[in-house]
């Protein structure tokens, strides 16, 4: 067995333990949000249901070390915006993914209830989309367009918000009152009926 030859088989083991590693990690290590499975039916409130009861929630307080951390972010058409920009706004702040199945499923009720509040003077939905998840921006452009998201939808490519609010599931939501501060935290998808309650709670 020349040289040669053995060069050859050992460079077609490391590409194919790369496409092994490359698989891996765009489908199957995408393990931060619920499973679809975890939705019987597919309806929300069986999985609410299902991880209320494992401890997926819980309050926060309004303790001066709860603000609510600032940040800038682009939108989808570049512009800037920040959070302190809603300060005096009861604030729905929303992490998710595109291939996030929960995700899919909770958007379009956060979209009836923003269309139905959007001209409210103390309330905001903002979703954080965490693009260091993402395979590219388009998946996050044609996810948006699908369901025709008109709250603000921004980019942390970096991944600096997932530092400054150390989470670990999608989606996440902080519930912030008007004096910035974090009253609540919860990693599940909720339904309209449900983000109207929780928004109505805010203190």
């Amino acid at each position: 067995m020349n040289l040669k030859f053995v060069g050859m088989i050992i460079s077609i083991f490391i590409i194919a333990f790369m496409v092994i590693i490359t698989i891996k990690t765009n489908f199957v290590g995408k393990d931060k949000s619920v499973k679809l499975e975890e939705y019987p039916s597919g309806l929300i409130k069986d999985q609410v249901n299902k991880l209320e009861k494992e401890g997926s929630e819980f309050e926060i307080g309004s303790e001066k070390n709860n603000v609510a951390p600032d940040f800038e972010l682009k939108n989808l058409s570049g512009e800037m915006v920040k959070l302190s920009d809603y300060k005096g706004k009861k604030v729905f702040l929303n992490f998710w993914a595109s291939w996030c199945p929960p995700c899919r499923v909770e958007m379009p009720h956060m979209e009836n209830y923003y269309k139905k509040y959007k001209d409210s003077e103390n309330v905001e939905i903002i979703a954080v989309n965490m693009t260091t998840d993402e395979r590219n921006i388009e998946n996050v452009e044609k996810f948006v367009e699908s369901l025709g998201l008109s709250f603000p939808v921004l980019l942390d490519p970096e991944g600096e918000i997932n530092d400054l609010y150390d989470f670990d599931y999608y989606p996440t939501t902080y519930l912030i009152n008007a004096d910035g501060i974090i009253v609540k935290k919860f990693w599940y998808a909720v339904d309209e009926k449900k983000i109207e309650e929780l928004i109505d709670n805010i203190e």
